[in-house]
């Protein structure tokens, strides 16, 4: 390309002039959009009627056989006939004359403000008919300290363009030079394809991008640009993707697509159609060659190019529950500059809804249109920002035909408002509204391209959808790419086309750098912001879904209701309480809120996939859209354990204290927001939807086992400990345990911290220390259920052993019968009480027996009820609360970070 500046000034009718550059070493002019110049209003000129080539520094023109002519300075040209163009020579085809300028006329405008296409030496379009490939602004910059650029009429510089700031750039003058200040601006400032970060000196020469707008700094202090809106060009040279094992999923692939054209992607399967798209779109870049946007490289210049690339996958990318107005309203929200007002916003929503043809449904439910509306709609969310290279993968499937001719229609309407389209489609009945056609054999094999009413002819058959049949049962797919490449189309849309382009000298580095993955643009979009409008989006998606809003706010007090049929009101009384229940009932108390929570998210995340996948493109961060979602998780978590916990102390016979209270919440807080994240890590992880639940079931079923409430904690082996300490249940469990005291006194109790032994070796006087051990387990100890091995015999004294009758009597010193008699009487008597005593003793140690079997028995129980609890579960009778708390809550922190490393693995580019 020439460096020199021709220009010519295009009338109609006597209209104001209009203004297009010779940019290209070769312009087509004519009544067909892929004419560089397109003169379309007027039926005289033909559709390919003349061209104007750039040779040896000079510029040729040539009629291309036109049906009415053309005339040079009033003289009929011959066809075919090359004709040099001198200054100031007068082009006549039908209505329009082109005057010729071999030198453009830089003219200053004036810049006190409101600076827009029209104070420029280019207007704007004045003549519709008219659509130049660029259009060419110049700028003097003479005489100004501070420059303003940005969509707000108070700028010197207004561009008004939807991807534009309100206050997007600065320019000043300082100390002889130009240097660029970004103002923080949404989709950033970059020059020579850079981003600007705060400021930037400009150099003669530099290449300055503000939306859609080029501006170039000559050496005369001028801006010379233009507007690319609507004429991006885009060519493909010599692509190639390698995979694993060296299979070749595109084979050196070329193609050159003007500006406004229509192009379809069709082929067989396995024909590569949706790797060629994504190489072109640089979403999955090619491992070689090069895709050039206006001769610029895409993958190294793509955040330069990011918001002029719409994209619609093949699955739509609306949430279904919303409106149309409101889904498109959001989707605006996140690819708008931040300072785009309200008013302006919904204008740009109308204009959109006014294209597609969906005003009069703007205030129904996506989910009630038929296929092709929805299909309008995930369009519309492209159009919001007005890109000028629209992809769309399979966007007519499963359509039935008239559904599929209008959105055929509708998207050669918007090729032709100035949108260079590429389609994937299976369609033949309309392919013949594109312009060209892209014929894919498999392997990824280039078999055609071309205008597809050339196509049939091409391959020998009468209809288009013979073709596919002719591609499998004929040639290989490396002999159609053969022939084509010999073909006249290969040469008039490949060769010619792309004869003028700079080729790189250096092979391509196989993948786009990381910078432009996420360089200037990304970093300026508020994480804030786009936390708060997704925020709004999730709960307007909630309140949308009343069967799954109702079904969320019911699961709790239906749970909770089972509490009345599951478990004993007295289930904490030292009397008729059961302390292996109250184990069971806190410990599913736990295990349920983290259940309700997993399964409440598990599809939260993988249900929108193509929606974020295609939102991360537009700039939206990782954090912001997890925490929209955790946000929603909250709310219902804080509801959910609040109606938990009441239901709860409806059904048993808890603590009732303000400690207990609020602990108890906290902690049943948490258990739902920890099971609401593991759902979401859940749902970042699957696949796909049908996977979601069985990757629950794998999460929850740990929780169960290993919580330490089903299996005491000793029981597990080295890796089951390792579970137990990860599991969410575990610390929730801990933590009811010892907010609800059900092991307190035992915990307390300083005979409960001594080994087994050693408990065995206390006095008597020792045990009555003891809050729960020995004769004080039942007056002291408030152990549930403890008083069922209650017997009346440990408050009954111990029976008291008969008095011994005293010594045996001692005969008499004299010897008289009458001592004698006596004698005999005191041995009788002595007799008489001892045998009254052994009686007694015999009924004593009946009695004695059997208070101590019953007294030792009740006490002997009453520790080993203990005794078995304390073994299996005295670890959470006294546990550190906070602690728990801290540690439930790192788990949720840590199952947040693997989100967030999950869901930056799906990232595309």
């Amino acid at each position: 390309m020439s460096g020199s500046l021709a220009q010519l000034e295009i009338c109609q009718n006597n209209t104001s002039a209009q203004k297009f550059l010779l940019s290209h070493d070769l312009v087509t002019i004519g009544r067909s959009p892929d004419n560089s110049l397109v003169l379309s209003s007027d039926l005289t000129v033909s559709r390919h009627h003349a061209q104007i080539s750039q040779e040896n520094n000079s510029y040729v023109f040539t009629d291309l056989n036109s049906s009415d002519g053309t005339y040079l300075n009033g003289i009929k040209l011959s066809p075919h006939t090359p004709q040099p163009l001198a200054e100031n020579d007068l082009i006549s085809i039908g209505n329009f004359e082109l005057r010729f300028h071999r030198q453009l006329r830089i003219q200053t405008p004036k810049l006190s403000r409101g600076w827009n296409q029209s104070t420029t030496a280019i207007a704007s379009p004045s003549i519709p008919q008219v659509e130049a490939d660029q259009q060419l602004q110049v700028l003097d910059l003479k005489g100004y300290q501070t420059l303003s650029i940005g969509q707000d009429s108070l700028n010197d510089m207004v561009i008004d363009y939807p991807t534009v700031s309100r206050f997007h750039a600065q320019i000043k003058r300082q100390d002889g030079s130009f240097i660029l200040f970004d103002l923080n601006s949404t989709n950033g400032t970059f020059v020579n394809g850079k981003g600007v970060v705060g400021k930037q000196i400009l150099r003669v020469g530099d290449t300055i991008t503000i939306g859609p707008y080029r501006f170039s700094l000559k050496i005369n202090e001028t801006l010379i640009g233009n507007n690319q809106a609507g004429n991006l060009r885009l060519d493909a040279m010599h692509l190639k993707k390698m995979v694993c094992q060296g299979v070749n999923l595109l084979n050196d692939i070329s193609l050159s697509i003007q500006p406004r054209e229509f192009v379809a992607i069709a082929g067989v399967s396995g024909g590569g159609k949706s790797t060629l798209l994504d190489a072109l779109n640089g979403f999955r870049p090619a491992t070689s060659g090069t895709v050039l946007v206006n001769g610029n490289d895409l993958y190294k210049n793509f955040n330069v190019y990011r918001t002029e690339i719409g994209y619609v996958p093949q699955k739509d990318i609306v949430h279904l529950e919303l409106t149309v107005e409101e889904a498109l309203n959001y989707a605006a929200q996140l690819r708008m500059p931040a300072d785009t007002t309200k008013a302006e916003r919904r204008q740009r929503v109308d204009e959109v809804l006014e294209d597609l043809g969906l005003s009069c449904r703007r205030k129904v439910p996506v989910k009630t249109l038929s296929g092709g509306q929805l299909k309008r709609v995930s369009i519309g969310v492209e159009l919001l920002t007005k890109p000028s290279l629209f992809f769309l993968d399979e966007a007519t499937s499963g359509l039935d035909p008239g559904t599929e001719a209008e959105l055929m229609q509708l998207l050669r309407k918007l090729a032709d408002q100035g949108r260079t389209i590429l389609l994937i489609t299976h369609a033949t009945e309309n392919v013949m509204l594109c312009d060209l056609v892209v014929f894919m054999a498999k392997g990824g094999n280039l078999a055609y391209f071309g205008p597809p009413q050339e196509a049939p002819q091409y391959f020998g058959v009468q209809r288009f959808n013979e073709i596919y049949r002719k591609l499998e049962n004929e040639l290989c797919p490396e002999q159609w790419q053969q022939r084509y490449l010999q073909s006249p189309q290969y040469q008039q849309y490949v060769v010619r086309r792309q004869q003028s382009l700079e080729l790189p000298t250096k092979p391509r580095v196989k993948q786009r750098p990381r910078t432009q993955l996420s360089g200037g643009m990304l970093k300026r979009i508020s994480s804030w912001r786009q936390f708060l409008i997704l925020s709004q989006r999730n709960l307007a998606i909630l309140l949308r879904d009343r069967a799954s809003l109702i079904l969320m706010l019911a699961v709790a007090p239906l749970l909770g209701l089972l509490d009345f049929c599951a478990w004993n009101q007295k289930l904490f009384d030292v009397q008729t309480g059961d302390a292996k229940l109250a184990i069971t009932m806190l410990f599913t108390t736990g295990l349920i809120a983290v259940m309700v929570g997993s399964i409440a998210t598990m599809r939260e995340i993988v249900k929108e996939l193509d929606i974020y996948r295609r939102e991360r493109l537009i700039g939206l961060k990782i954090i912001p859209y997890i925490f929209s979602k955790v946000w929603v998780s909250v709310l219902l978590a804080l509801y959910q354990a609040a109606i938990f916990l009441a239901f709860k102390f409806l059904a048993v016979d808890l603590p009732l204290s303000i400690e207990v209270v609020v602990g108890m919440y906290i902690t049943l807080v948490l258990a739902t927001i920890a099971g609401m994240v593991m759902g979401l890590l859940g749902s970042a992880i699957s696949p796909n939807q049908n996977v979601a639940p069985l990757i629950a079931i794998i999460f929850l079923v740990p929780q169960i086992i290993f919580g330490g409430g089903v299996l005491p904690v000793d029981t597990f082996g080295p890796p089951g400990q390792m579970i137990n300490q990860i599991s969410l249940t575990k610390w929730s469990f801990e933590a009811l345990v010892t907010i609800t005291g059900l092991g307190k006194d035992v915990a307390e109790d300083s005979c409960w911290n001594l080994s087994e032994e050693q408990r065995e070796q206390l006095s008597d006087k020792e045990k009555k220390q003891c809050t729960c051990y020995g004769v004080s387990v039942f007056k002291t100890c408030q152990f549930p259920g403890i008083r069922e091995a209650y017997e009346p015999t440990v408050d009954q004294p111990e029976p008291v052993k008969p008095k011994a009758p005293g010594e045996l009597p001692q005969p008499s010193a004299i010897r008289s019968p009458l001592a004698q008699q006596k004698y005999q009487d005191e041995i009788a008597a002595y007799q008489k009480q001892v045998d009254q005593y052994q009686q007694d003793v015999d009924q004593w140690q009946e009695k004695y027996t059997n208070w101590k079997e019953k007294y030792e028995g009740a006490i002997g129980k009453a520790e080993a009820i203990i005794s078995s609890f304390h073994k299996d579960y005295g670890a959470t009778f006294n546990v550190n609360v906070s602690r728990h708390w801290s540690i439930l809550s790192s788990l949720i922190a840590g199952m947040f970070g693997l989100i967030v490393l999950v869901q930056k693995r799906k990232d595309i580019i």
